[in-house]
């Protein structure tokens, strides 16, 4: 027990010993490195810290960089996502595969349907709008057309008090000396009153000879308004005044467009 104890101090005090001289000799040659005592009889006077390269052995790196090739246990690629692939579609019934067959067969008549009806509207457009001048710049001279009846006729008519107090405006344009005025006026209202009275209505593009040859007037109104419009154009086109013989021929016209036989 003694013996051990000994032995255990006595080791301690070695080391301690030891350790003091280990730093007292660290200590002498930092004291020689800073007094410059330290001589290296190997020193090269030339040598610059800034000379010294690393040095590759690059054939070491040939062979270290084949060994990672080699290696089978690293993943040296990026792994990519694929989907599964999708199931194909279930085909469709066989009613709608016929169904849709029919329909591709059927689809260059379709379309030309759709260009024929297009064709169709438009020509029905241009007939409403232009059909009553074409028909009668260029259509028939109107031979053939079926005399419509006298109740036909009464219904373009103007009633008795319009048409007398239109006679008595003239009249009073007449006295004045303005016959031509006089007859532009039974020529103007009879045209205006047509456009109203009748059915479908006068196109505004027509001209008064155009008006007058209309198939859908009746032929008592044409007979009637004939002379008034000879007369007007007369006056407008050829120059020739009207003169107090134009106007009671324009009157007696009206006359009878407006009142028929009997008038008294």
């Amino acid at each position: 027990m003694r013996t051990g104890t000994a032995l255990a101090l006595a080791s301690l005090l070695a080391g301690s010993a030891i350790s003091g001289a280990a730093l007292a000799q660290g200590a002498n040659d930092r004291t020689a490195s800073h007094a410059g005592t330290v001589i290296n009889d190997e020193f090269d006077p030339g040598y610059v810290a800034d000379d010294w390269r690393p040095q590759t052995d690059l054939d070491a790196l040939d062979r270290a960089h084949a060994d990672y090739l080699k290696r089978g246990d690293l993943q040296l690629e990026r792994p990519e996502w694929e989907a599964d692939p999708l199931p194909p579609p279930d085909p469709p019934p066989r009613w709608l595969q016929w169904l849709g067959n029919l329909l591709s067969n059927l689809g260059p008549l379709f379309q030309f349907l759709f260009y024929a009806m297009i064709a169709v509207v438009i020509a029905g457009f241009l007939y409403f709008v232009f059909g009553e001048a074409i028909r009668v710049r260029f259509g028939r001279s109107g031979k053939g057309k079926i005399d419509l009846a006298d109740d036909v006729l009464v219904d373009i008519r103007p009633n008795e008090a319009m048409a007398r107090g239109l006679l008595e405006e003239a009249d009073a344009l007449a006295r004045a000396g303005k016959f031509a005025e006089a007859v532009h006026l039974l020529l103007f209202r009879s045209i205006e009153d047509i456009q109203t009275r009748l059915e479908g209505g006068v196109p505004k593009s027509l001209t008064a000879r155009e008006i007058g040859g209309l198939q859908h007037l009746p032929d008592r109104a044409k007979t009637g308004l004939g002379p008034i419009i000879r007369i007007v154009e007369r006056s407008f086109f050829g120059g020739r005044p009207v003169d107090s013989d134009g106007w009671q021929e324009a009157r007696a016209s009206y006359e009878d467009f407006a009142f028929g036989e009997g008038w008294a």
